[in-house]
C-alpha cells in the first residue's frame, strides 16, 4: 500500500520470509489472501508480485466507492443515530486539527484520521460488512494516492471535508453524496495530471 515494494515488484519468497521471520505455509496464506482482495497478483509458475496500476482500475475503484458509499450514507440519514453522528463530527474535528503535508512529508496520521472520517460516514448505517468493505476500498484507492499524488499541490481538503460533513448533519443525502464524488474526483484529476506515470514506474 505504501509502494515499499513498487507496482509489479516480484514477491521473493526468501527475502519475504527473513523479513516477517515466519514459514512457507502462512506466507502462502497470506499472500492467497491478498491475492483474493487485489493486493498482488499470482503468476501461474513464477510466484506472486504486487498489484500493478492502472487509470481504469482508479476509476472503477473511485466510481465503486461512491456509488457504495453513497448508498450507505442514505441510509445512515435515514437511520438518525444521534451517537453515529456525534462520531462523525467528532472523526472531523480531530481530522481538522491535523495536517496532511508536514513538513512537505506525509503525516500518517493525517492518513489515519482522514479513514477515520470517511469511515464514520458509512459507518453510520450501521451494517458492519458494508463498513468493512469501504474500509477495503478506501485503502486499495490510498494506495494510487500514496504512489502517485505526493507531488500535487496542497488543496482545502479542511473545507471539503467541512462541507461533506454540514450536508450529513443537515440529513441531505444526496448533497453529501456529491460533495463526497467530488472530492474523490479532484484527487483522481490530480494523480493523472501531475504523479500517475511516477507511480506506474
Amino acid at each position: 500500500m505504501n509502494g515499499e515494494i513498487p507496482p509489479g515488484g516480484k514477491l521473493l519468497f526468501d527475502a519475504l520470509r527473513s523479513k516477517y521471520d515466519i514459514g512457507i505455509s502462512p506466507l502462502r496464506e497470506a499472500l492467497n489472501r491478498l491475492d483474493s482482495e487485489g493486493w498482488v497478483v499470482r503468476e501461474e509458475r513464477k510466484g506472486f508480485r504486487a498489484a500493478p496500476i492502472s487509470e481504469a482500475e482508479l476509476r472503477q475503484i473511485v466510481e465503486s466507492r461512491i456509488m457504495i458509499e453513497g448508498a450507505a450514507i442514505a441510509a445512515g440519514i435515514e437511520r438518525r443515530d444521534v451517537e453515529a453522528e456525534e462520531k462523525i463530527v467528532l472523526a472531523y474535528h480531530r481530522l481538522s486539527k491535523e495536517r496532511r503535508l508536514v513538513d512537505g512529508r506525509r503525516s500518517t496520521l493525517w492518513e489515519k484520521l482522514h479513514k477515520d472520517f470517511h469511515i464514520a460516514l458509512v459507518d453510520a448505517a450501521g451494517l458492519a460488512p458494508v463498513t468493512a468493505f469501504c474500509s477495503q476500498l478506501f485503502d486499495r484507492a490510498e494506495r494510487y494516492r500514496i504512489l502517485c499524488a505526493s507531488t500535487y499541490p496542497e488543496r482545502n481538503e479542511r473545507e471539503e471535508h467541512a462541507e461533506i460533513l454540514n450536508a450529513f448533519v443537515a440529513g441531505d443525502a444526496a448533497r453529501t453524496t456529491d460533495l463526497l464524488a467530488a472530492h474523490y474526483q479532484v484527487t483522481v484529476d490530480r494523480i493523472l495530471e501531475n504523479g500517475f506515470d511516477q507511480g506506474r514506474r
